[in-house]
């Protein structure tokens, strides 16, 4: 998993619940599969799950394993920006 990204955007998704909308980070292309794949599946579980309770993190553990891992490399590539 590569953390190798200069700059980034501050989100690199959001899910409006509502309308059923998600938006994605350009940059994301850039990334990493792992990271895409954090990304996109953290914001397709706030259809089932609309915060980070417990129901969020049992289905993020449940599709990736420990997402932990890359959602600190996000985090480490955000605050390099």
């Amino acid at each position: 998993m590569g953390c190798e990204r200069e700059s980034a955007a501050h989100k690199w998704a959001s899910y409006t619940r509502p309308s059923g909308l998600l938006i994605f980070s350009v940059e994301l292309l850039a990334l990493a599969e792992a990271l895409r794949d954090d990304v996109i599946v953290h914001e397709l579980l706030h259809e089932r799950a609309p915060n980070h309770g417990k129901l969020w993190k049992s289905l993020m553990h449940a599709y990736l394993g420990d997402y932990g891992v890359p959602e600190a490399c996000l985090r480490a590539i955000v605050s390099r920006a």
